[in-house]
């Protein structure tokens, strides 16, 4: 009997950790600045999960004063460069590539909407099992 229970113990131990109700990946906004003139938002992702996180990505749509919109990428490192993971309990910025992008071309200021296009999660290259919440105005 006392054989079982260990076995039991050790099986349960063994499980991949399951999201609790309070596991989420937290994103928002962070501090703006301005380079070369355009305006170079910032997001910051928490991790309150137990897990690792091994890719955030958060694609923004701006909407300008003038009825222009720019769309960003937001990501935690490179997609297929080193790996640089998210640990539980940890906030980290969530860049904008210079390379990969484009400039908004315009002053923080005239920015009047923004919208969420996509947020992606992936842990051990599968979507997170915690969800996301984003949360972009001030």
């Amino acid at each position: 009997m006392i054989a079982r229970l260990v076995a039991a113990a050790l099986i349960v131990a063994a499980l991949p950790a399951l999201a609790r109700d309070d596991d989420i990946i937290v994103v928002t906004r962070g501090a703006d600045t301005t380079m070369y003139g355009a305006c170079m938002p910032s997001l910051v992702a928490a991790n309150r999960s137990n897990l690792y996180v091994d890719y955030v990505q958060v694609d923004l749509e701006f909407t300008l004063r003038d009825g222009r919109t720019h769309r960003h990428e937001f990501k935690s490192s490179y997609r297929y460069g080193a790996p640089l993971p998210i640990l539980p309990n940890v906030t980290r910025p969530l860049v904008i590539h210079g390379d990969e992008s484009r400039p908004m071309m315009a002053a923080c200021t005239d920015i009047v909407g923004i919208r969420v296009l996509d947020a992606i999660c992936e842990t051990d290259g599968k979507p997170c099992p915690t969800p996301i919440s984003v949360k972009v105005d001030r």
